[in-house]
Formats: C-alpha cells, sequence, structure tokens
C-alpha cells in the first residue's frame, strides 16, 4: 500500500514538473511574440500583407527566437537563407526588424508571384519558389548544385510532394483560421467565411475562435494564447 503510495506521488511529482516546464516554455514564447509585435504591424503595414502571416511565418520558422540557425543553414527569427537575404540586402537575418520586413517583401513578392494563392507562398517560403512553380507546371528544374527537382513532371498544382512542406502548409492555414497556435491573434466576435486567396492589398479572411466567458481581453488589447501540439 505504501509503496503504491508512493507511486502515485512521483507520478504527480511528474505531472506537476511537466505542467510547470511547458507553462514556463509557453510563457517564454508569448513574451517572444509580444516582443516582435510592433514589427510584424509596421512591416505589414508597409508592404500590405495581413500582420497575422507574420506572425504565423515566425511562429513557425523559429518559435520567435532571434538567434534560431536551422542545420541548412537558415537563420534569424524568420529563418533566411544566405541567398535569399543577400536578395532582400539583409545583411543581418538575426536582426529582428530587418528581418521581418525582409520576410514582409519576400512574401509579398511570393503572393504576386502565384497570383494571391496564399498556400502556394507559404510553400514557396518553406520549399523554395522554383519548387512551386515546378510542380504547378509540371516541368523539371535543375539547380545550380545540379540538384534535379521535378524529374517526374509531376502537377500537383503547385505544393511539392513534400511531407514536410505539406505539413507546414497545412500548419500554416490552419493557425491563420485560429487553431492550435502560441502567439498572439486579434480576436473577431463574427464568423466569416475561409479564404485561402488574398485580395488586392494581400489581406487574408479567416474564421477566428471566439473569446471565451471569463477570459475577455481587454478592448485595447484583444490577444488569443492557446497551446499548439
Amino acid at each position: 500500500m505504501i509503496h503504491r503510495l508512493v507511486h502515485i506521488f512521483v507520478l504527480l511529482l511528474l505531472v506537476g514538473t511537466s505542467i510547470n516546464a511547458q507553462q514556463r516554455a509557453d510563457f517564454s514564447i508569448k513574451q517572444r511574440a509580444q516582443s516582435l509585435e510592433p514589427y510584424f504591424l509596421d512591416s505589414a503595414k508597409r508592404y500590405g500583407i495581413d500582420p497575422r502571416i507574420l506572425r504565423v511565418l515566425c511562429y513557425l520558422e523559429s518559435r520567435f527566437q532571434l538567434t534560431a540557425i536551422s542545420p541548412k543553414g537558415a537563420r534569424g527569427p524568420m529563418q533566411f537563407m544566405p541567398e535569399t537575404a543577400a536578395r532582400y540586402g539583409l545583411s543581418n537575418p538575426h536582426d529582428p526588424k530587418a528581418a521581418i520586413d525582409a520576410a514582409a517583401r519576400y512574401f509579398r513578392d511570393l503572393l504576386l508571384k502565384f497570383d494571391g494563392r496564399i498556400d502556394l507562398a507559404f510553400a514557396a517560403y518553406n520549399a523554395g519558389e522554383g519548387a512551386v512553380g515546378a510542380f504547378q507546371n509540371g516541368r523539371v528544374l535543375r539547380l545550380s548544385n545540379g540538384k534535379i527537382i521535378n524529374a517526374a513532371r509531376l502537377v500537383t498544382g503547385g505544393i511539392p510532394p513534400y511531407s514536410e512542406t505539406q505539413n507546414y502548409v497545412r500548419l500554416a492555414i490552419d493557425l491563420l483560421r485560429g487553431r492550435g497556435l502560441i502567439t498572439a491573434m486579434p480576436l473577431s466576435r463574427s464568423k466569416t467565411n475561409v479564404s485561402l486567396t488574398t485580395t488586392r492589398d494581400f489581406t487574408i479572411d479567416v474564421t477566428l475562435p471566439e473569446v471565451h466567458p471569463g477570459s475577455r481581453p481587454s478592448e485595447k488589447t484583444k490577444w488569443f494564447f492557446i497551446e499548439i501540439q
């Protein structure tokens, strides 16, 4: 009996420790997101895109971490590869203001390139615009390093048949719809239709969660934080 009670106590202790660690991690992510919020709003306004796009990109790419470096060499909160950083005049990908501004310009250009298709723009941000174009048109793409993309000339509509990219796009769209993310997203009381294409000024119409009674934010700061699995 004592042994069983000790076992239960240890399990409860472990669960409590895990919950506390998760809460600390969530709080840290929220803090990082909030510190970047002025840059999201400023760059989104400058380039005519919805700020939620930049928040989602930053969450997916780095969890809002300025020092993030990927195994492939992508750097900073928006995970710029050296070639793309140079293309957009980004000398320091770890500078949040400059990186978010460059990402806003880049995503705007992707939207223009793919006729406002936000799903293809997200796919291109993850896999490269050349890959999206190749699978959109069923053509073979030969990279400068000798790698061949879409040798089978598949036509997928644009999203490459890579599980990483497909999951990336699916999660990005879900996050824009307000489903399960730890980041700041404005709340809406009205339900609207979801559209995966943008309007001319690159805003999006998404369904966002209602405010729950007892957890209503102030009118000045309407942000909703929930956990992503």
